[in-house]
């Protein structure tokens, strides 16, 4: 089986821009909105913490949210959007159904955790954990910010040749408008601001901006979560005319965050389609 299409997983961070776009697109926040940092957050007996249980403070930005990776952050954003309205952007992204490719075995993800009212599976979801997605899933829902809020449909094959010397192009497939424009930009310059503030050591490249989030997500088990973690980066180049959206993951590697391992990967290869 494929795994791009086939193995559902919980992304983490890497899905907090589907989440802080939404909010973008209904103008309840911009990338200057600031909040306070209050370091963690109590949903009855759970205790959800940012990342290293970090502690930013007051004044932190939309911008800076992104870029720190603040789950604390992400919540506030999230309890800023009627529930039923979130999960319609959610599934708007293509989450929750298959994306319809001529594979075998296409899983369409779980999102059913966003209909249970308590606020702990909403805050969750701000930040990534309690729904699972493809890889193929997070690489359309990052390509509607690379294509001005626009989803296509993804595609496999490009053009059929016949023996007789026909060809068949395969035109592309307009979904919708996800997003507004004026969203889909703003999304955009805030992940590209991601690469040049936070990645700059593993994605930042010499002629090119590039727009990405990485998501470190801990891998539920019986009972609760484990210790491993899957790794993400999902991204695009270049940020100001993008050519092409990759989307990288790693199950379980022995590093600790997916900055040093799918981050890096995700440089070599849009280095080396833009050479």
């Amino acid at each position: 089986n494929n795994t791009a299409v086939f193995t559902p997983y919980e992304p983490g961070s890497v899905f907090k821009p589907i989440v802080m776009s939404a909010a973008l697109d209904l103008n309840l926040v911009n990338p200057n909105t600031t909040y306070n940092d209050p370091c963690s957050r109590q949903f009855g007996p759970y205790t959800i913490h940012n990342a290293s249980e970090k502690c930013y403070g007051n004044g932190v930005t939309m911008t800076q949210v992104l870029e720190n990776s603040i789950n604390t952050g992400m919540i506030w954003v999230e309890e800023k959007i009627e529930r039923k309205i979130l999960k319609e952007y959610i599934e708007k992204f293509g989450f929750g159904e298959k994306i319809g490719l001529p594979l075998d075995m296409e899983m369409p993800g779980n999102i059913l955790s966003l209909d249970n009212k308590a606020a702990i599976y909403a805050a969750q979801a701000s930040f990534g954990q309690g729904l699972t997605v493809t890889p193929l899933q997070l690489a359309q829902a990052y390509s509607v910010f690379a294509n001005q809020g626009k989803m296509y449909q993804p595609q496999l094959v490009k053009e059929i040749r016949y023996a007789d010397g026909r060809r068949e192009k395969i035109e592309p497939k307009l979904i919708g408008q996800v997003i507004s424009p004026r969203a889909a930009k703003m999304i955009s310059a805030m992940l590209t601001s991601v690469v040049e503030k936070t990645y700059w050591r593993t994605v930042k490249l010499d002629k090119y901006y590039v727009a990405g989030k990485t998501g470190t997500a801990q891998v539920p088990g019986p009972g609760g979560y484990k210790d491993e973690t899957n790794h993400t980066f999902g991204g695009f180049a270049p940020a100001t005319n993008p050519k092409f959206v990759i989307v990288v993951k790693f199950e379980a590697p022995e590093r600790q965050w997916a900055e040093s391992t799918a981050a890096v990967v995700f440089k070599d290869l849009a280095q080396f389609a833009l050479n």
